[in-house]
C-alpha cells in the first residue's frame, strides 16, 4: 500500500480541540522508552486501539526496531466506527509488517452495566491469551501520566485506599506502561512531529462516562489552576507507593500476631482474640484481607460471645464461631463447603472410596480408602473405626458411600440405643462450617441408618450381622 493512499484512508477524523500546552520540557520519548523498557526482555505484546497513545508507542517501538505484536479488540460499539477502526489496525499493521491478531468481544457487552469495565476485562484477557499463545512473556499498553491523575481522582472521589489511589503503575508484573511519565500533550506533540495518523474514538468527547467527564472537566480545570497538578499527583502517587511498602511489611508482621492456621480446617486461618482488644484492629483486619471484603468489625467480634455455628459472609469470605475460635474462610475455602460429593455404591473389593476426614482435632478434605476382600468372621475385629470390616450380602446387597443427610442415625458400638448423626457430629467436635460434607457408610441413598463414620464410630449392628463374605475398607 502507497504511503499517501495508507495517510488518506487513515488520517484522524476531523474535531475540534483546545489549544495545547506544550510542555517547557523537550522530552524525549524514546529515551523514556528505552528507559522504562531497561531490563524488559522482548518480544512484546501491544495492545493497540489505533488511538493516538497506542499509535504512538507502536511507532517508537518500530523506530527502535523493538519485536512486538499486536492485540486489537473490536467491541463493536460504534456501528461502523468499529470497523473502520479494525481496518486502521490490519492497515497499520500491514504497512508495518507487524505481526497481529484482532478479536471480536461478546455481544453481551452491549447490555452490560459497566461497558467500560467489563471492556476492559476483555482486552486485558485477550492480551494475556495472545501471550500465551506466542509465549510471550510481556505485555505494554499506552497509559500515560494523564491516565494516572484519571485514575488517581476517580478512585479518591469514590473512596478507596492506599492501593485503590495507585492500582495503576508503570510496571505491575507483566505489563508495562513504557509511557507512564509522559503527558498527553507530549504525546500529542511527537504525534504532530512525526506526521502519524490515528483513529479518534468519537465516545472519548462523551462526558457519559465518569473518566471522560474527570478528564474534560475536573482534571483540565485542576491542570489550569495548578500547572504542575500532572507532576505534583505523580508525586503523590510516588509516595503513597513507598507508604504502602512500610504498611504492608508492618502488616505481614502483625499477621504472624493476630492470625495464626487453624488447628481444626486446613486453610482456614484463626483469628486471635487479641485483635479485638486493638486499638487499630479495624484497619489490621481490612488490611489482613486487603480489602477483599466489607466486615464491619464490631459485628465479627461479636461473634466472640455467639453459638458455635454462628457465621458471617462478606464477599465470598467467611467468618465462622467454632469450638476453636473464629475461623476465617477465603473465597476458594468457602466455595468447596458447596461442592457436595455424588454418592458410589459399595458392592465388591473393586476401585476406592474418596472423602473427607474428622480425627477428633483436624479436618481433611481428601483422603483415600482403599477396598478388598476378608476371610476371617472374628467379630472382635469388626470395631476399629479406622478401618472396618462389613459384610457383603451375596445376594447383591450393596453399601452406599454418600454424605449424611438430616434424618440418619447409627447404633454406635458399646453404646444403647441409637443416635442421631447430626448429634454425634456435633458432640465429636467436627467444625460447624464443614460438618454438612461428612461422608457416611449407609445402606441406602436415602436418610436412614448409617454404618461408619470413618474415623469416629462404627455400627454395632455390623457384629450382630450373621453374613459369611466381608470387605476390608482401609485406610491409604
Amino acid at each position: 500500500m502507497g504511503r499517501n493512499k495508507f495517510k488518506n484512508r487513515c488520517s484522524k477524523t476531523n474535531i475540534t480541540v483546545k489549544k495545547l500546552i506544550m510542555p517547557t520540557e523537550n522530552l524525549n520519548l524514546h529515551d523514556t522508552v528505552n528507559s522504562s523498557l531497561s531490563g524488559v526482555s522482548g518480544p512484546f505484546i501491544l495492545m493497540f486501539s489505533g488511538g493516538q497513545d497506542s499509535v504512538v508507542l507502536g511507532h517508537i517501538l518500530f523506530t527502535q526496531k523493538r519485536i512486538f505484536h499486536v492485540i486489537h479488540v473490536n467491541y463493536g460499539l460504534r456501528g461502523t466506527e468499529s470497523i473502520e477502526d479494525e481496518k486502521f489496525v490490519i492497515d497499520w499493521c500491514e504497512k508495518y509488517f507487524i505481526p497481529h491478531k484482532v478479536i471480536r468481544s461478546p455481544n453481551d457487552i452491549k447490555t452490560s452495566s459497566n461497558v467500560q469495565s467489563y471492556a476492559r476485562s476483555i482486552r486485558y484477557k485477550a492480551a494475556m491469551d495472545y501471550s500465551e499463545e506466542l509465549n510471550v512473556k510481556n505485555i505494554l499498553t499506552a497509559h500515560h501520566l494523564n491516565d494516572s491523575a484519571e485514575t488517581f481522582l476517580f478512585h479518591a472521589a469514590r473512596g478507596t485506599g492506599i492501593d485503590g489511589l495507585i492500582s495503576l503503575s508503570s510496571n505491575q508484573g507483566s505489563i508495562h506502561r513504557p509511557l507512564w511519565s509522559v503527558t498527553k500533550n507530549q504525546i500529542k506533540l511527537y504525534a504532530k512531529q512525526n506526521k502519524l495518523a490515528w483513529r479518534e474514538d468519537s465516545t472519548n468527547h462523551s462526558d457519559k462516562y465518569t473518566r471522560n467527564h474527570i478528564r474534560h472537566n475536573s482534571l483540565s480545570f485542576l491542570i489550569e489552576a495548578i500547572p504542575q497538578a500532572l507532576q505534583g499527583l505523580r508525586t503523590t502517587q510516588k509516595n503513597l507507593r513507598e507508604l504502602l511498602s512500610y504498611v504492608n511489611e508492618n502488616i505481614e508482621k502483625d499477621r504472624k500476631l493476630y492470625l495464626n492456621p487453624s488447628d481444626s480446617i486446613d486453610g482456614g486461618i484463626l483469628l486471635m482474640p487479641n485483635l479485638f482488644n486493638n486499638s487499630h484492629g479495624p484497619l489490621l483486619l481490612k488490611y489482613f484481607l486487603k480489602g477483599e471484603s466489607s466486615f464491619d468489625f464490631n459485628q465479627v467480634k461479636s461473634l466472640l460471645n455467639s453459638e458455635v455455628g454462628a457465621h458471617f459472609e462478606s464477599k465470598g469470605w467467611q467468618i465462622w464461631k467454632e469450638r476453636e475460635g473464629l475461623i476465617l474462610l477465603s473465597p476458594e475455602l468457602a466455595e468447596k463447603r458447596t461442592l457436595k460429593r455424588e454418592f458410589k455404591i459399595v458392592n465388591d473389593t473393586s476401585g476406592s472410596l474418596h472423602g473427607n476426614f474428622w480425627d477428633g482435632k483436624k479436618w481433611t478434605s481428601e483422603k483415600e480408602w482403599g477396598i478388598d476382600d476378608y476371610q476371617k468372621t472374628e467379630f472382635q475385629e469388626l470395631n476399629y473405626e479406622m478401618s472396618p470390616v462389613i459384610p457383603i450380602d451375596i445376594k447383591g446387597e450393596s453399601w452406599v458411600w454418600r454424605t449424611w443427610s438430616k434424618g440418619d442415625y447409627i447404633f454406635p458400638f458399646g453404646m444403647k440405643g441409637k443416635k442421631n448423626v447430626s448429634d454425634f457430629l456435633r458432640d465429636s467436635g467436627v467444625p460447624s462450617c464443614i460438618k454438612h460434607l461428612q461422608l457416611v457408610l449407609s445402606n441406602s441413598k436415602e436418610p436412614g441408618e448409617v454404618f461408619w463414620i470413618p474415623g469416629q464410630i462404627l455400627s454395632r449392628s455390623i457384629k450382630t450381622n450373621e453374613k459369611k463374605k466381608y470387605i476390608r475398607i482401609y485406610e491409604k
